[in-house]
């Protein structure tokens, strides 16, 4: 089963190929998605299994499964997703190499790059990453990189993207010492995957910024954090937690509820692809049912229950039952929704600067911006530092709607003026 496995699917008017890289690990089968005409490479399947024959895949994100038998040199199956099906045999294939971006790094490097590993004591999983350290003795400032949702490997990499690459080697061109690392569960790096929250994330990261404290190289009173999405939630979880944490940069962090910042990017994104407002209405109404189980339920089987009745009175199949509950109630999915990172916010003393774009539907800047102005009009906080970006979506790329689907399209990785601020700000911090 081991291999590259490449189909496509026939939508009548178009074909789709997809194709599924499987690994064999001591734990067993692991996989990624690649689908190259939407530029989607290396996307996290959150389930692998092989069974006397029978191939099941599981993509919580995409809201898809895949259920396939080998037979012979094909594995014979269909792709499911938002409960259609589509037929899709796959076949064994060579994956192609990727195309470099205009901004991945180049040679000659005035830094070094080492390879790394380091333990979570919490939980006792292992880290692997890529430490880039300035040329000459130091000690350097440094930067631990912490990514978005979803599981993905050091580099962050997403759609033949690499922006923690181009983070860490700009930064370290200027100075600047950086550790970027593997998800738990990707790469080297090895963890509990299915019942982890971004609580259990924020231990790897602290182990990251221990690591980094503790080698010589390192200058430990000038360690921070940078966070990404879901890394902009997490570094202030450190940091709550640590005192020593020097500075953090939040790019594209929420300031709310999970359930808030969703109920906005759902409207949003539908709005950039071109919905009318009677269907945006129409779906957020019906999500709007799903977040209102979650926000009052005391703990997950209440939510997977409630959630049930309600998806079995709109006419919902079992696949797709267990597809809408599934995602709604994983662990990672319903802590995200309930938690509130203003308490960790405030708890932050240290200087932080954090950043939107305009265009960002993932993270609404109307949104996110305000919540953190009201925390410091109301608390104080006079350590935060908000910026907007024109024209920036979630990757703070330039784009024209900031829709997803645009982020493969675009060939820049990480607008210039955002890396220029990041490096700004972290060499202020110095003096």
């Amino acid at each position: 089963m081991e291999g590259y496995w490449k189909g496509q699917i026939d939508l009548g008017a178009q074909k789709i190929e997809m194709a599924f890289d499987i690994k064999m690990t001591e734990n067993g089968f692991v996989s990624t998605l690649d689908v190259p005409a939407q530029g989607a490479f290396d996307v996290p399947v959150d389930k692998t299994e092989f069974h006397q024959g029978k191939l099941d895949l599981r993509m919580d994100a995409m809201n898809a499964t895949y259920s396939g038998e080998l037979k012979g040199l094909v594995i014979e199956g269909s792709f499911t997703q938002h409960g259609m099906s589509f037929p899709l045999n796959l076949e064994r294939a060579v994956k192609e190499a990727k195309q470099a971006r205009p901004q991945d790094p180049k040679p000659p490097f005035n830094y070094k790059a080492e390879e790394v590993t380091f333990i979570n004591p919490k939980e006792g999983n292992t880290l692997a990453g890529t430490l880039t350290l300035p040329e000459g003795e130091g000690p350097f400032p440094a930067v631990v990189l912490v990514s978005g949702s979803g599981q993905q490997n050091r580099d962050e990499e997403l759609m033949n993207h690499r922006p923690f690459w181009v983070v860490a080697d700009y930064l370290s061109r200027r100075g600047i010492a950086v550790l970027r690392y593997d998800d738990r569960g990707m790469g080297g790096s090895t963890g509990e995957v299915v019942e982890a929250t971004s609580l259990d994330f924020s231990y790897d990261a602290e182990a990251a910024f221990d690591f980094l404290r503790n080698r010589k190289e390192i200058n430990a009173s000038q360690v921070g954090i940078l966070g990404h999405s879901e890394g902009g939630i997490i570094n202030f979880m450190v940091a709550a937690r640590r005192p020593e944490v020097a500075f953090l940069i939040s790019l594209a962090g929420s300031a709310v509820k999970g359930i808030d910042v969703l109920k906005e990017q759902q409207k949003a994104i539908l709005r950039a692809q071109g919905m009318t407002e009677e269907m945006i209405q129409f779906s957020t109404n019906a999500n709007a049912q799903l977040f209102d189980i979650v926000e009052a339920s005391k703990d997950r089987a209440e939510a997977d229950s409630l959630m049930r009745q309600l998806v079995k009175g709109w006419g919902y199949n079992e696949e797709l039952t267990e597809q809408t509950v599934g995602q709604m109630t994983s662990a990672w999915m319903y802590y995200f929704l309930k938690y509130d990172p203003a308490e960790a916010i405030l708890k932050t003393n240290c200087p932080a600067l954090l950043l939107n774009g305009s265009k960002d539907v993932q993270v609404i800047a109307s949104q996110n911006l305000p919540a953190y102005q009201k925390l410091i009009d109301e608390n104080g906080k006079t350590n935060l530092t908000l910026q907007e970006f024109p024209g920036l979506n979630h990757l703070f790329q330039h784009c024209e709607t900031g829709a997803p689907a645009e982020y493969a399209t675009i060939e820049e990785t990480i607008s210039e003026e955002v890396l220029e601020r990041i490096a700004e700000f972290v060499k202020g911090i110095e003096k």
